[in-house]
């Protein structure tokens, strides 16, 4: 076994505190509970080191696999977002198709306006308007 190692310790002279005069005393380093290995490393040091890969290389593992969870959950909320996207375009067509439809309705019911006169009916000016339609203000009065 190696003779336990001896540290100068600082004492205060003339020139600061920082300077270590010489023969100042020295206390000594307790040894290590450690044996040294046949290479010169200590054991202990190995366990350590061994122990901390391990770890370091099963927190790699873990936050690989996070990653591709995580990589899946990317894929599929991409493919839902278009999924929401198509969904989104649909429903717009079907407004714009809902939207001609009331035209179109409004544009039969003026339609019949001018139908009714040509039976006997006069049409007067009046206040409310029909949409798509906002110069023509017609309502249906009979006749006598």
């Amino acid at each position: 076994m190696d003779p336990p190692l001896s540290i100068p310790t600082r004492q205060t002279s003339d020139r600061g505190s920082n300077h270590i005069a010489p023969g100042d005393t020295t206390k000594e380093v307790p040894p290590t509970s450690s044996k040294l290995s046949s290479d010169g490393i200590m054991e202990e040091s190995v366990s350590q080191m061994t122990t901390m890969l391990s770890n370091i290389l099963e927190h790699h593992r873990c936050a690989n696999q996070r990653l591709a969870s995580l990589e899946e959950d990317l894929v599929h909320t991409k493919r839902e977002e278009e999924k929401l996207k198509a969904t989104i375009e649909a429903l717009e067509r079907e407004k714009h198709e809902m939207n001609a439809r009331v035209a179109l309705m409004e544009r039969k019911d003026l339609y019949e306006l001018l139908e009714a006169k040509m039976e006997g009916f006069q049409i007067a000016n009046h206040p409310r308007t029909i949409r798509g339609f906002k110069n023509l203000n017609l309502t249906i009065t009979k006749n006598g």
